[in-house]
């Protein structure tokens, strides 16, 4: 059987290695952004033009500069607009609890005092209308949730690794500060960018995979709930998808893929996964 033995209590350890770099690349960008923004509202459309510039370029520069020079009102917008969305989302689910869903409600308490985290989000089942998915979302410390969809809670009585692992998955983006303000405020522009964007969430995703294994030990089959969906899961044979893995993920096609992707695809997932339970937490999943 495949060894994880992690002990420690600073879950900071298990993020994956690209995540923090990427962190700190998008506030470069964001400062950058906005500094260039300012450079260029100061200099104006005279001094653009007479830099070099067509009218209709100077005028085009100023409009996006004057976006950019927005950002510091962001953190306002996003901090309204994400209740607005946390609103959203529990008034059309059922708050999971003692009375409410028993089962599901202790296995989710359980991994709290496993991630050890004093204060727990809210958890809410929700209709997925036939989607596979499970969210984090925050509004501040005090207003922090986990939706799930009842595609997948379904299956916590004869599959209940796929729901602890996907509990954990998301529970684990709350210890780990992927959905705090000033992440998604330092965000924007690398989103704008697309590839800076998409490779920050795959690494935030793939830290959130690691610090669940850490607390769910032999848990990588779970995944296979994103492969196939929550009616073909029981028939994936584990040692044949690791060797489907292990042919394809080099491909050229694939990596593109991947880069393309917010979270890692299937096959570079799985595989991070089984080279943790096998090797321990120094194997980290393939950024490309």
């Amino acid at each position: 059987m495949c060894a994880n033995s992690p002990s420690s209590r600073d879950f900071t350890r298990f993020r994956h290695r690209w995540e923090m770099p990427m962190i700190w690349l998008s506030v470069a960008i964001t400062v950058l952004a906005f500094a260039i923004g300012l450079t260029l509202t100061l200099m104006g459309h005279s001094g653009l033009v007479e830099a070099g510039m067509t009218e209709q370029d100077a005028t085009d520069l100023l409009d996006t500069s004057s976006f950019v020079l927005l950002l510091p009102l962001a953190p306002l917008a996003f901090f309204i607009y994400r209740f607005y969305m946390a609103a959203q989302a529990k008034s059309n689910a059922i708050l999971v609890g003692p009375q409410q869903f028993p089962q599901l409600f202790a296995l989710y308490q359980d991994l709290g005092q496993r991630l050890d985290m004093r204060r727990m989000p809210r958890l809410y089942l929700t209709n997925g209308n036939g989607v596979v998915n499970a969210y984090a979302l925050e509004c501040n410390r005090r207003n922090r949730y986990v939706v799930i969809h009842a595609e997948i809670a379904m299956l916590l009585p004869t599959a209940p690794d796929v729901v602890e692992f996907v509990l954990a998955h998301e529970l684990a983006h709350h210890r780990l500060r992927h959905v705090s303000l000033w992440r998604i405020v330092i965000g924007m522009v690398p989103n704008l960018m697309l590839l800076p964007g998409l490779a920050t969430t795959r690494a935030q995703e793939y830290s959130a995979d690691r610090l669940a294994m850490a607390v769910c030990p032999n848990h990588a089959l779970a995944v296979r709930l994103l492969a196939v969906g929550p009616w073909m899961h029981q028939g994936v044979d584990a040692d044949a998808w690791a060797a489907q893995c292990e042919a394809e993920h080099r491909e050229f096609w694939v990596r593109a893929s991947n880069a393309m992707s917010s979270h890692a695809v299937m096959v570079k997932r799985y595989k991070a996964l089984r080279d943790i339970e096998c090797e321990g937490f120094a194997r980290h999943g393939e950024m490309f």
